[in-house]
């Protein structure tokens, strides 16, 4: 049963997604590539995120309201904070998408899906001890319906997640995949007999099979771009099920780490250089390992094998662990182009 339920899922992604395309068209959202960063050499349309914010809202909302097997289920104003947070997001990405609104108008949707999200229930009330077992709690002090730093943090960790996501949308098929294998971590640990939350792990199944169906339009040589809705929505869904699923953000931040550790290293970069965080550029990991010589598919395929490797060891590893091994990630964001680099010229027959 269930494995059909998300094979006949992955088929409706695929499908639909032929339709949003034709409406990108219609309106014009295309992504015209541009000389300064783009790595497309043809116009590409976009609206991905059309089809997957729909299709998510639509069979979200379906099983947690008349699926048994979506029990036990998470509350109710959770689930409806989340839909309703992915259709501010997918809403503010169209517009976005069609008319490429300016970076203060684009950031007024992400904040507003997090600040929903908040509102209806979901935060981050304690964080592990590093040292020793137990939470440190953060619920410190109440101001009106927020409560501090819980709501704070849970804010800004979603943003984080989801600002890591849309910067990562560099290449073809990279966040689409990247997606998929977050998803599919925070599923297997949410199944786990450690934390068991099988509606959680069936949420982020459904996440996964939505961009799975999409990933045959996305990846190399790209029919369809996600667009903004569609990274944003990607980051959202995977900051969302990291704070309701009992692996805790720490664990789950493993499957995250490449792309936020990469977005916190660029947007530094930008700031020192005196230019604004959110201004393009060539600097991310994926245009720095292009530059070092890879093809668009090694390097997808070098990224999405990273993403999966550290989640899985974070499986097994206590808080000081996956502190150590978020460090290492860290390391290997900034050291792999020069190690591809070195190892490039290595191979080059000296004449």
């Amino acid at each position: 049963m269930f494995g059909l339920f998300f094979v006949a899922l992955i088929i409706l992604s695929f499908v639909l997604a032929f339709s949003a395309r034709q409406l990108a068209f219609r309106f014009g959202a295309i992504d015209q590539p541009r000389r300064t960063r783009d790595i497309h050499t043809k116009p590409i349309p976009l609206f991905g995120g059309l089809s997957i914010g729909i299709l998510l809202i639509t069979v979200v909302a379906a099983v947690t309201l008349f699926a048994p097997f979506s029990k036990p289920i998470l509350p109710s104003f959770q689930i409806m904070g989340f839909l309703l947070g992915v259709l501010v997001l997918l809403i503010g990405g169209l517009l976005d998408d069609r008319f490429d609104l300016p970076a203060k108008y684009q950031m007024l949707f992400p904040m507003a899906a997090a600040l929903i999200v908040i509102l209806t229930g979901t935060t981050i009330p304690h964080i592990t001890h590093w040292i020793g077992r137990g939470a440190y709690s953060l619920e410190w002090w109440r101001i009106g319906v927020f409560t501090f730093p819980a709501d704070l943090l849970a804010f800004a960790w979603l943003l984080a997640v989801m600002y890591a996501m849309k910067f990562l949308d560099g290449l073809d098929g990279l966040v689409t995949g990247q997606t998929i294998i977050g998803a599919l971590l925070i599923a297997g640990l949410a199944a786990s007999s450690t934390f068991y939350q099988p509606a959680v792990a069936i949420l982020a199944l459904i996440v996964a099979a939505i961009y799975f169906g999409f990933l045959p339009h996305n990846i190399f040589p790209a029919k369809q771009f996600l667009g903004e809705a569609g990274s944003l929505i990607a980051g959202f869904s995977l900051g969302f099920l990291a704070i309701v699923s009992g692996a805790k953000v720490a664990t789950a931040l493993m499957a995250l780490g490449l792309p936020l550790a990469d977005a916190s290293l660029v947007v530094l970069g930008r700031l020192a250089r005196g230019t604004s965080p959110f201004r393009g550029d060539d600097t991310h990991l994926h245009f720095k390992l292009l530059k070092a010589g890879l093809t668009q598919r090694q390097v997808v395929g070098i990224l999405w094998a990273i993403a999966a490797l550290f989640g899985l060891l974070a499986f097994g590893l206590q808080t000081q662990g996956k502190v150590l091994l978020l460090i290492v990630l860290v390391g290997v964001t900034i050291l792999l182009p020069y190690f591809v680099r070195l190892m490039r010229r290595s191979r080059i027959p000296k004449i």
